[in-house]
Formats: C-alpha cells, sequence, structure tokens
C-alpha cells in the first residue's frame, strides 16, 4: 500500500490547481470565476494543453525542447496563407500539419545524430522560426482568414468550444493511450529515465525519438488550427510565450523536466489549466506582463526546486 506522503504526492498537482483557482476567485472578487472569464480561460487552455500534452512524450524520453512556440507560429501563419489561397478549411488544418511535422522530425534527427545539446538546438531553431515568419510575411504584420478567395466558416462562441472541447478530448484520449498502455510509452519513459539502460538492451533511441516528437506535432497543429478557427489572424507574434508556457504547466502538472518514469499525460492539462487561472487572476488583479512574468519565473523556479527534491536522488545514473 501506498504511504500518506506518496498518495500526497501523486495528487499535489490536482491540489495545486484547486488552491490556485480558490485564491484568485477570492483575490479578484469572484471575476475570475465570471462566465465571460471562463469562457476566454477555456480557449486558452486548450491551446497550451494541446502542445502541453503532446511536448510530455519529447520531455518524457529526455529531449528538452525550447521551440515549441515558434513551430506553432509557423504552423499557424503557413496554414493560414493555405487557408486564404485555398479557402478550405481541410487543406488549412493539412497545411498546419504538414509544417508541425517536417520541424519536429527535424528536431528529432538532431536530437538523434547531432553530439549537441537539443536545447541549444532548439533555441537556435526558434530564433531562425521567427525569422522565417518575418521574411514569408514581407510588410504584413497581420494576415486575416477573411481574405481568402472563397469564405471560410466562421463558428459560433459555442461552436468554438465545442470544437476545442472535442479536438481536446480526442487528442488526450489518444495520448493517455499511447503513454501508458504501448510500447511507445514504455520506451519513451525508459529513454528519459536510463537512456544508458536503454541502449544496453537493445532498444532503438532514434525510433522512439522520431515517434515522440511525432506525436508532439500532431498537438501543435491542431493548436495551431484551432487558433485560426478561433482568431481568424496569423502573425509573427502567435504563440510566442507558447514555449515558456509549455515549461511551466508541465512542472506546475508534476512532471520533472528531465523525463523518465514519473512522466504523465496528465501533467499537460492539470498544468496547462493552473498556468492559464495564474496568468489570468493575475491580468485581473491589474498587474504588468513585466511583474507577471517575474511572479511567473519565481513559481515556476520554486515548484521546480520542491519537485527536484522528491526525485533526484532516485535517479539512476547516466
Amino acid at each position: 500500500m501506498k504511504k500518506l506522503k506518496d498518495i500526497l504526492k501523486d495528487y499535489f498537482p490536482i491540489l495545486g490547481l484547486v488552491l490556485v483557482a480558490v485564491i484568485f476567485a477570492i483575490l479578484t472578487k469572484g471575476k475570475l470565476i465570471k462566465l465571460s472569464t471562463l469562457q476566454s480561460m477555456l480557449s486558452t487552455v486548450m491551446l497550451t494543453a494541446l502542445v502541453s500534452i503532446g511536448s510530455v512524450f519529447v520531455f518524457g524520453s529526455g529531449c528538452f525542447d525550447m521551440s515549441m512556440g515558434g513551430t506553432l507560429c509557423m504552423s499557424t501563419v503557413v496554414g493560414c496563407y493555405a487557408g486564404i489561397a485555398t479557402g478550405n478549411v481541410v487543406v488549412m488544418l493539412l497545411a498546419c500539419l504538414a509544417v508541425s511535422l517536417l520541424l519536429n522530425i527535424l528536431k528529432a534527427l538532431f536530437a538523434s545524430y547531432v553530439e549537441v545539446p537539443l536545447f541549444i538546438v532548439t533555441i537556435v531553431l526558434g530564433s531562425i522560426l521567427s525569422a522565417l515568419v518575418l521574411v514569408i510575411m514581407g510588410k504584413e504584420t497581420t494576415i486575416y482568414l477573411s481574405n481568402a478567395v472563397r469564405k471560410l466558416p466562421e463558428l459560433t462562441p459555442n461552436g468554438l468550444t465545442i470544437l476545442n472541447l472535442v479536438v481536446l478530448v480526442l487528442y488526450f484520449g489518444l495520448c493517455v493511450v499511447l503513454f501508458n498502455y504501448t510500447r511507445l510509452g514504455r520506451e519513451v519513459k525508459l529513454l528519459g529515465g536510463n537512456p544508458v539502460t536503454f541502449r544496453q538492451t537493445g532498444l532503438n533511441p532514434v525510433r522512439v525519438k522520431l515517434l515522440a516528437f511525432i506525436v508532439a506535432a500532431v498537438g501543435v497543429a491542431l493548436a495551431a488550427f484551432v487558433l485560426l478557427m478561433r482568431t481568424r489572424t496569423a502573425g509573427a507574434s502567435t504563440g510566442g510565450s507558447m514555449g515558456t508556457d509549455v515549461m511551466v504547466a508541465l512542472v506546475l502538472g508534476g512532471m520533472p523536466l528531465t523525463g523518465g518514469p514519473r512522466s504523465r499525460i496528465s501533467a499537460g492539462l492539470i498544468g496547462a489549466a493552473t498556468i492559464t487561472i495564474l496568468n489570468t487572476g493575475l491580468t485581473i488583479l491589474g498587474l504588468s506582463t513585466a511583474v507577471i512574468q517575474i511572479f511567473r519565473a519565481i513559481v515556476f523556479l520554486g515548484v521546480v526546486y520542491v519537485a527536484s527534491m522528491t526525485y533526484r536522488t532516485k535517479l539512476l545514473p547516466r
């Protein structure tokens, strides 16, 4: 039987989510739980959760990806241009998926064959993607789906909510099955927990990393598509803070960024909800963007420090 300490450790992310929600509901005098605020937060949670859930596979395998925001931005911009050129929603979705897959496969190959820490490669890649988006857009600062050759369907707020929920539930369900009940999930956790043991068992790390990045690419593409359907615009600043939001979300969700057997798909969803409530609550309180970033950084470092105390001594030699 599990000890009380271990049980509390398993449910700590959920308790943290509830605590953050209660605290900010009180501090904002109920503004946080107004219907309009909840609808806005739901849309934000969907985007962060879609990217974070897929990123569990990447971080879980021991890969530290810092270019998720750039990947989302590029996918959204190219998808928007495809939608404008064709007036077809399916083509727009496929364009988002193609760009996301291409970039993530490239990152998987770097992680497998290039003897440079992946987080350095992805930092550089993020800068390159930002520059490429500016080149692609030229003098335009924002592109609009309203300029499509054929009118693209517009969803009502309720329709957008249904789309968000359907996409998130299906993708979350797929990732839960892949991560918890298939060979891929077991190999991801083993590779992240101890790559030396993984190689000694004769397993192929290239295959695992490639599949992990492909699963994450689907999440980014879905997030880009949902974002386009909601805002109907794209620009160089799209998804600018997504990389940081995902890392903070995973940590708040109870997942070590070193990956391994403590990785959980639920961390992406719980963490996305927590970071969204935190950001929204601080914004409602009237704090500036700079102060919010400082507060987020303090929370992030605090959670990482506390979490590391629970698993660092249990890691096997790498």
